[in-house]
């Protein structure tokens, strides 16, 4: 017997991180790289030095050695000066933006799988709902206690269920 694959089974699906990793920067990606590169570009000319990408590509949560910075200068069209402009900047930042969301579940496809385990549609996952959903959708049946131990784990406010944030 095949288990039904609905929407909160997404972490199951084969291919997910191909697929994300396979697409283009949204809108919101490429706003983030915007602000991001602007806070850098201090006088405002639309450029930033190598020595500001890695300052950049720090606060931004990447980790170049100053090694692998000298690579990356060779790798990007480098303007006047050895400056970095946005498109260049966007360029080098996207196979490492899609490479770390790349296995990431977006907000959308997050919000569908909840509505799965939220059957009542209340807002909120109780622990019937989750063995319920679980049994349905995958198949397992789960003690009482571990079902517990899931919804504790996940449970931020403490008051025995689950909601979207």
């Amino acid at each position: 017997m095949e288990v039904p694959m609905g929407p909160a089974c997404i972490f199951l699906r084969k291919g997910i991180a191909k697929k994300h990793r396979d697409r283009p920067l949204g809108p919101d990606e490429i706003e983030e790289l915007r602000e991001a590169f602007q806070e850098f570009d201090k006088d405002r000319d639309g450029f930033i030095s190598c020595k500001d990408l890695g300052n950049l590509m720090r606060t931004m949560g990447y980790m170049p050695t100053e090694m692998e910075l000298a690579e990356l200068g060779q790798q990007i069209r480098m303007n006047l000066g050895g400056r970095v402009d946005f498109e260049d900047f966007v360029e080098l930042m996207t196979p490492k933006l899609l490479a770390e969301t790349a296995g990431m579940i977006g907000v959308h496809e997050m919000r569908d799988a909840f509505k799965e385990f939220d059957t009542n549609g209340d807002g909120s996952i109780t622990l019937v709902e989750l063995r319920q959903a679980l049994q349905r959708l995958l198949g397992e049946q789960l003690s009482a206690r571990e079902i517990s131990e899931v919804v504790q784990e996940a449970d931020v406010n403490g008051d025995g269920t689950v909601d979207f944030e």
